[in-house]
């Protein structure tokens, strides 16, 4: 009896220890900030995108790693099994060296991480043949010099006919631009079963929720009234969404938003699909079927004849 109370408490012990000293996964820009001390790849056959982030944690405990973060995931020789690449970080993980800015003309050019969550006062554009990038940048950054701009970020560039000749718009910023409010593009979605969940918990649990109209910082500008729609955006932002013919909207959320859900279903199925438009609406269209509000395309492979596979986790 002593024999058995001593083997199970080691045993809580032991889970105890486990859970404490669990990798926590990174979000994307925890994960940009930090330098990682070594990137693995863990192959297998998942369920759920959940089952794959669980197996790369699990390896980075192994490891020793304080924190992971999955890179990509990729079908892994046509038989439905996973290849999944992550990142992993020490507790003390130093800082990524950050890249200077570039000055061309007197202006900065800015990053996408930096431009995201800087309001922009104004738009320039500019359109000609133009030979190179340099060219388009010496172009724009000029324009944007003529309006008094510190910093400049391109955020549409696109061919404006047959011959050659490029459209670019660029935001460009005061030295001094205000702070814009925002929130991860990997938050749960509040109208969903996870998000419910979540905010009833209440905590860091309810932090990971979206809040609805706050812009995400997946978008330049997103939301800031600056500029002419059709020369900035290229989306409204946000998620990107599937308007079936009976009027009914499915959205698909991305890997990370995704592990922090817990599906109610998968589908798999099979077709010829000429682009990711097609396969998105045909994967929404199933999901509406079993009464999902959300899906994620966990895997898609080549199949004989031209066909794709897809598989999808799916969510209310």
């Amino acid at each position: 009896m002593k024999l058995k109370n001593t083997l199970l408490a080691s045993a809580l012990l032991t889970t105890a220890t486990l859970s404490a000293h669990a990798a926590t996964e990174l979000t994307p820009e925890q994960a940009a900030a930090l330098k990682p001390y070594d990137r693995v790849v863990v192959t297998g056959r998942f369920n759920a995108i959940g089952d794959a982030v669980q197996a790369v944690s699990r390896k980075a405990d192994k490891d020793g790693a304080a924190s992971f973060y999955v890179v990509d995931t990729s079908d892994y020789g046509n038989g439905g099994n996973w290849r999944v690449t992550a990142d992993l970080y020490k507790e003390d993980a130093p800082k990524a060296e950050a890249p200077k800015n570039r000055i061309i003309n007197g202006v900065m050019e800015l990053p996408k991480d930096q431009a995201v969550e800087l309001m922009p006062y104004d738009t320039v554009t500019v359109q000609g043949f133009y030979r190179s990038q340099p060219e388009v940048n010496d172009a724009i950054t000029k324009a944007a010099k003529a309006k008094g701009a510190y910093a400049f970020f391109i955020v549409r560039q696109v061919d404006a006919n047959q011959g050659g000749n490029q459209r670019i718009t660029a935001y460009i910023y005061k030295k001094d631009a205000e702070k814009r409010v925002l929130q991860s593009p990997d938050a749960i979605p509040a109208d969903s079963d996870a998000g419910r969940a979540a905010l009833a918990k209440g905590g860091e649990a309810a932090k990971n929720v979206e809040i609805p109209g706050v812009a995400t910082t997946a978008a330049v500008g997103s939301g800031t009234g600056v500029g002419r729609f059709f020369e900035t955006q290229s989306s409204k932002g946000g998620r990107y969404t599937v308007t079936l013919p009976n009027g009914t909207k499915v959205e698909e959320v991305n890997k990370v938003t995704a592990a922090q859900m817990v599906p109610f279903d998968n589908i798999q199925f099979t077709g010829n699909y000429g682009n990711m438009t097609e396969i998105s609406y045909q994967t929404a269209k199933r999901a509406a079927k079993k009464g999902a509000k959300y899906y994620h395309i966990t895997r898609q492979w080549q199949e004989r004849g031209g066909n794709i596979t897809i598989s999808a986790d799916l969510y209310k």
